[in-house]
C-alpha cells in the first residue's frame, strides 16, 4: 500500500512538472506571436519605435492589467488547476467563457473543486471550448452588419453594458453560498468600495481586487484555524 501511495504521489508530481514545462513553453510561443504582430508591421512599412513614448503610453496599462492578471490566476489555479489556467490565459476570454465552461463541466461531472479529476475535466473543458471561440469568431465576421444596429438600439444597449455582471453573478453566488461565512467579510467589503467609489471604481478596481483577496485569504486562514 506504501509503495502504491509513493508511485501516485511520483505520478503526480511528474505531472504537474510536464504541466508547467508545457504551460511555461506555451506561454513563451504565444508571447513571440503577440511580438510579431507589431514587429511585421514596423519592418513592412519602414517604422521606427520611439522607446521611451512607448513605454510612457504602456506603463499604465501595463500596471493594472498586471495586477489584475496576477489575481486572476492566483484565484483561479487552487479551483481549475493550473493546465487549465495556462490553456485559459493562452486563449483569451477567461472570465466570460473559459472559465464558465470549466466550472460548468466540473458541475457536471461532480467534481470537487481543485481535485485531480477537476483539474483533468476543467482542461478538457476549456480546451473544448475553443469551439464556442470559432462559432463567436463566426458571428463576428458574418453576423457584424445585421447585430450592429441591434447593439446600438438606445433601448436595447443598456441590456448588453450589463452582460459581464449577468455572467459573473451566477458564478459568484454559489462560490459564496457555498463559504457564507467566509466569503461575507471580503465580499461584503468590496461592495462597499465600489459603493463609496461610485464612477471612479474602475481606475482603483486592480488595488481593490489586491485586498480583496489578502482579505479572503486572512479570513480563510482564520477559520480553518477555528475549526
Amino acid at each position: 500500500m506504501k509503495q502504491e501511495n509513493n508511485k501516485n504521489e511520483n505520478g503526480r508530481q511528474q505531472f504537474d512538472a510536464r504541466i508547467h514545462r508545457l504551460g511555461i513553453t506555451s506561454t513563451l510561443v504565444v508571447w513571440c506571436f503577440f511580438l510579431l504582430v507589431p514587429a511585421a508591421i514596423c519592418v513592412i512599412f519602414g517604422l521606427k519605435i520611439d522607446l521611451a513614448a512607448t513605454a510612457k503610453a504602456a506603463a499604465p496599462i501595463m500596471l493594472i492589467f498586471a495586477i489584475t492578471g496576477l489575481c486572476e490566476k492566483l484565484s483561479m489555479a487552487p479551483i481549475i488547476g493550473p493546465g487549465a489556467v495556462y490553456l485559459a490565459s493562452s486563449t483569451g476570454n477567461i472570465q466570460n467563457m473559459k472559465l464558465p465552461a470549466a466550472l460548468n463541466a466540473m458541475k457536471i461531472m461532480e467534481c470537487e473543486e481543485g481535485s485531480e479529476k477537476g483539474r483533468v475535466v476543467a482542461i478538457l473543458a476549456v480546451a473544448a471550448s475553443f469551439v464556442t471561440t470559432a462559432i463567436v469568431f463566426c458571428g463576428m465576421l458574418f453576423l457584424a452588419p445585421i447585430m450592429a444596429p441591434l447593439l446600438t438600439n438606445p433601448v436595447i444597449a443598456p441590456a448588453f453594458d450589463n452582460l459581464f455582471p449577468a455572467l459573473v453573478g451566477p458564478m459568484v453566488i454559489p462560490v459564496v453560498l457555498k463559504n457564507l461565512k467566509v466569503a461575507s467579510l471580503p465580499v461584503g467589503l468590496a461592495i462597499v468600495i465600489a459603493l463609496v467609489l461610485g464612477s471612479t471604481y474602475s481606475s482603483v478596481q486592480s488595488i481593490v481586487m489586491v485586498v480583496v483577496i489578502l482579505i479572503s485569504l486572512g479570513v480563510y486562514k482564520a477559520a480553518y484555524k477555528k475549526k
